[in-house]
């Protein structure tokens, strides 16, 4: 599997996300993950506030190896958005049911309220 960074304006990534009933139009950094040249998931962050990106989108094509591929496309958001010099990353919910809770609080994210959950970037200096 590969995986692609790119932005909203990617044919791409706007047929995967109208496939899942979504369109995004805010600016924004986007993940791709291919497999064999066809879209199997993505995700994408945009800018929350000064210190913080926000994931907004985290779709899955693929019931197999679910967890595996949100792992890893998760991960990778954090490293782009690290790279962009934000300190810390966030995520909302609709429900603190949502099946992804789980796997964001595996990955050491916790709710700062209700429906939000924040990952604050350690620092190697």
């Amino acid at each position: 599997m590969e995986i692609t960074v790119t932005d909203e304006q990617d044919e791409r990534f706007i047929e995967f996300c109208k496939s899942f009933g979504c369109e995004v139009n805010d600016p924004q950094v986007v993940l791709l993950l291919n497999n064999y040249k066809k879209t199997v998931g993505c995700a994408s962050f945009k800018v929350y506030d000064s210190e913080s990106a926000e994931i907004i989108t985290l779709f899955l094509n693929s019931y197999d190896d679910r967890d595996k591929i949100a792992y890893k496309l998760i991960r990778q958001l954090e490293k782009v958005a690290m790279d962009y010099e934000f300190k810390s990353i966030v995520v909302s919910f609709d429900s603190k049911e949502d099946i992804l809770v789980d796997i964001f609080e595996k990955l050491d994210y916790t709710f700062v309220d209700d429906l939000l959950m924040k990952k604050e970037f350690k620092s190697l200096i």
